[in-house]
């Protein structure tokens, strides 16, 4: 009897052993996926609709997408269609990621542009009137007209054409808005005189200056704020001596006849008071254009536009600033360049 239960305990302890070691064994690793890539493709779906496109993924081994079009939308399509609701750039991301969670990006940007989309005409009419029509590169729903710059200003009406009166020698904002059949906005601002659209050439000059901000030109308030289209922003030179000046090269000749100063933000003595442009085609022998003097900026941040007789094409057009109200330190908030219609 002893011997006999000796051997079951033996047996039994045999058997847990193998019931202790099943239960610790580890199980095969999963095999790992192939790597997600990311890539797509757009295109514009339709020609009179440049703000519709559709996004192909070109991405390979995943098993999710993401897409982000830069207007606070996104979507989980495979390869979607979207419609971009305004004008401005637009900064187009696709994420895929497969199941394990190893994920690949890539990124585009559009820019759509209302310049290239929409355009005032202006035709004199007898008696001193314009006609203000649109020229279009796109399927249009409806027309807004305003007077001034936005949508703030007041409303004009909603006709393909409106008759507008500007007086002679004087500038006056006028906007014009265009929705497209999915709802689309484009919206564009242009100064006019009496002869027609003022158009501003600032952009496709190249800006040099005689000194710089002691941070120099790409500093907060170095000399590249003074053509950045923003009027909140400033150039700033310190210890000025009369000798500032700033020009724009303009690399094929072009004819100019009026520009515009804006004041900064503070210190009115450090306004421009006296000064002179000139236009060159070589950067040695100047021809005066314009002179002004005693000039004064009655408010922060007010542009003032100033005409010129000028029928010639010049390369090269140049502010030379004489002098300030008061004080060894100069500011300006912005500085156009204008072609007047001819």
């Amino acid at each position: 009897m002893i011997t006999i239960t000796r051997t079951l305990g033996i047996a039994l302890l045999f058997q847990l052993t193998l019931l202790s070691c099943k239960e610790e064994s580890v199980p095969a690793p999963e095999p790992e996926e192939p790597k997600p890539s990311a890539g797509f493709s757009m295109v514009q779906v339709s020609e009179d609709d440049p703000f519709t496109y559709s996004f192909t993924n070109e991405g390979d081994n995943y098993s999710l997408v993401r897409w982000e079009f830069g207007d606070d939308s996104v979507s989980l399509d495979d390869s979607p269609t979207h419609t971009f609701l305004r004008t401005g750039e637009f900064r187009i991301k696709l994420r895929t990621e497969n199941s394990q969670g190893f994920w690949a990006e890539t990124e585009t940007v559009v820019n759509i542009v209302p310049d290239s989309l929409i355009e005032v005409l202006a035709t004199p009419k007898p008696g001193g009137s314009l006609d203000l029509s649109v020229a279009a590169n796109l399927a249009v729903d409806s027309i807004f007209w305003y007077k001034g710059v936005g949508v703030g200003g007041e409303f004009l009406n909603n006709n393909e054409t409106v008759n507008i009166s500007v007086a002679p020698g004087q500038f006056e904002d006028y906007t014009l808005r265009v929705k497209t059949p999915n709802g689309s906005i484009a919206e564009i601002s242009r100064m006019l005189t009496d002869l027609g659209v003022v158009s501003d050439v600032t952009d496709r000059g190249v800006l040099s200056v005689s000194r710089d901000n002691d941070g120099g030109k790409f500093a907060g308030e170095g000399s590249l704020k003074l053509t950045d289209n923003d009027i909140q922003t400033k150039f700033l030179q310190f210890n000025y001596v009369g000798d500032l000046w700033f020009q724009l090269d303009f690399y094929e000749p072009i004819i100019l006849g009026a520009y515009t100063l804006t004041s900064a933000n503070d210190v009115p003595d450090r306004d421009p008071k006296n000064w002179k442009l000139e236009g060159s085609m070589d950067e040695h022998t100047w021809t005066l254009l314009d002179e002004r003097t005693d000039e004064n900026f009655e408010e922060r941040f007010q542009t003032k536009t100033y005409t010129f007789d000028n029928h010639e094409a010049y390369r090269f057009y140049r502010v030379s600033v004489t002098s300030v109200k008061a004080g060894g330190l100069f500011q300006a908030a912005e500085w156009r360049m204008l072609q007047l219609p001819q």
